[in-house]
C-alpha cells in the first residue's frame, strides 16, 4: 500500500497522544479527538453538546465539563465553550428560579433536581419529554416526601400532549404547569 490518503486530517504526534493520555480523562480524550477529527485545523465549527454526547455515549454534562477542562488546558480554543445559558431549558429554569426561589441542580442519589423550593420538587422539560420528566420527578420525590411534585413543561403549545400529561401526572399526584416558548 503505497497510495497516499487524501483529505484533511489532524496531524497527531505520538508525544501529544502520550501527554493527553496521561493528563486527560476518557471523556475528555473522546471529546477532544472527536472535535479534532471533524475540525482538524480549528477552523471553527458549531456542534451541540447534545450531539457530541449522543455520538460519544456520554452525558451532555460530561461533554460540557470536558470542553471546559480542554479549554483551560489550552487543547481547545475558547470558542468551543458553551454559553452561560446554552439551552432553552436552562433559560426557563433561570426564570422560574427568579419567580419561585429555591435551589437549582440539587444532587440526589438518582440525579439532579432541576429546582427545589421549600415546598416543591420541580422538574423542567420540553413538552415533548413530559414522560421523562414524570419518571424523574417520581424518583426525586422519594428524597423529599413532604414536598409537592411538579413538572414545569415548556415549548410550543400542544393541547393534546398537555392534556395527556396532566391527566397522567394527576394519577401520581404531580402538578403540571406549562410555559409557552417558541
Amino acid at each position: 500500500m503505497t497510495e497516499k490518503i487524501r483529505g484533511k486530517f489532524y496531524p497527531l504526534q505520538n508525544s501529544e497522544w502520550v501527554e493527553c493520555c496521561k493528563s486527560l480523562t476518557k471523556s475528555q480524550l473522546s471529546v477532544l479527538y472527536y472535535l479534532r477529527s471533524i475540525d482538524p485545523y480549528s477552523n471553527g465549527i458549531t456542534v451541540k453538546s447534545s450531539h457530541l454526547a449522543e455520538k460519544l455515549g456520554i452525558t451532555k454534562r460530561a461533554v460540557n465539563a470536558a470542553i471546559s477542562v480542554l479549554v483551560e488546558k489550552s487543547y481547545l480554543d475558547k470558542s468551543y465553550l458553551p454559553d452561560q445559558i446554552d439551552s432553552i431549558e436552562e433559560q426557563v429554569r433561570a426564570a422560574l428560579l427568579k419567580e419561585v426561589g429555591g435551589q437549582t441542580e440539587v444532587i440526589t442519589a438518582v440525579g439532579r433536581i432541576d429546582l427545589l423550593t421549600s415546598s416543591e420538587v420541580i422538574e423542567i422539560k420540553n413538552i415533548n419529554d413530559w414522560k421523562e420528566a414524570l419518571g424523574k420527578i417520581l424518583a426525586y420525590s422519594a428524597f423529599f416526601p413532604s414536598h409537592n411534585k411538579r413538572i414545569h413543561l415548556f415549548g410550543r403549545p400542544d393541547l393534546t400532549k398537555l392534556a395527556l400529561a396532566q391527566a397522567t401526572c394527576t394519577e401520581f399526584s404531580v402538578t403540571v404547569t406549562f410555559e409557552e416558548v417558541r
